[in-house]
């Protein structure tokens, strides 16, 4: 065995964990690759399942909601609880049949009953009508043109709730106002027939 002087190359550590560039993709890099991909399969399970999950609640969502209303709404009410809520009391229908107050109507106001269905009659069976509901000037006559919808015109304002009273007395719905009648308060009894005169 020959004698060389001492050099640096002489001087390695005892215990080093130096390796070659050779062993750079060693063992430990397939080690530290292993536990990063097993780390990212969790994350990849984790994120297929969610996705599942979202996606069951979108197409199983409504028709569980609907379900769930269903149930409520049936055992809400019953077909005699509607029923009977409904039907009015005999007070209640009875305030309902009239909502205009006689103090404001103008009995002595005159009025025109006419005939405009073409039948013989209507007017005075109008005129009738409204004697009886409380009216004392009244005079009838034939319209000049025939009218399918019956009517009852007033001038003014001062005369609209005696219209309305007229024509609750006649059955008849549309009230209107205007200038061009021949009384304050006219009536026009149409094909219509407001007063089951044809029944």
């Amino acid at each position: 065995m020959t004698n060389y002087p001492r050099d640096e190359f002489d001087r390695v550590p005892e215990f080093n964990t130096r390796v070659g560039s050779h062993h750079a993709h060693g063992w430990a890099q397939s080690a530290t690759s292993k536990s990063t991909g097993g780390k990212l399969l969790w994350v990849v399970l984790a994120a297929v399942i969610v996705l599942i999950i979202g996606a069951a609640s979108f197409v199983f969502a409504p028709q569980l909601k609907d379900s769930i209303a269903g149930a409520g709404g049936s055992e809400s009410t019953s077909p005699t609880d509607e029923n009977e809520s409904q039907e009015p009391s005999a007070s209640e229908s009875a305030s309902e049949s009239s909502t205009i107050d006689d103090a404001d109507v103008l009995f002595d106001q005159r009025i025109g009953v006419y005939n405009a269905a073409s039948v013989a009659g209507v007017a005075s069976a109008g005129k009738e009508a409204v004697t009886e509901a409380g009216f004392t000037n009244i005079v009838t006559d034939n319209w000049n043109k025939p009218a399918e919808t019956s009517t009852v015109y007033y001038m003014s304002e001062a005369e609209r709730i005696t219209a309305e009273k007229a024509a609750e007395a006649l059955n008849i719905d549309d009230v209107l106002q205007t200038e061009n009648i021949p009384n304050r308060v006219t009536v026009v009894i149409g094909s219509d027939d407001p007063l089951e005169l044809n029944k």
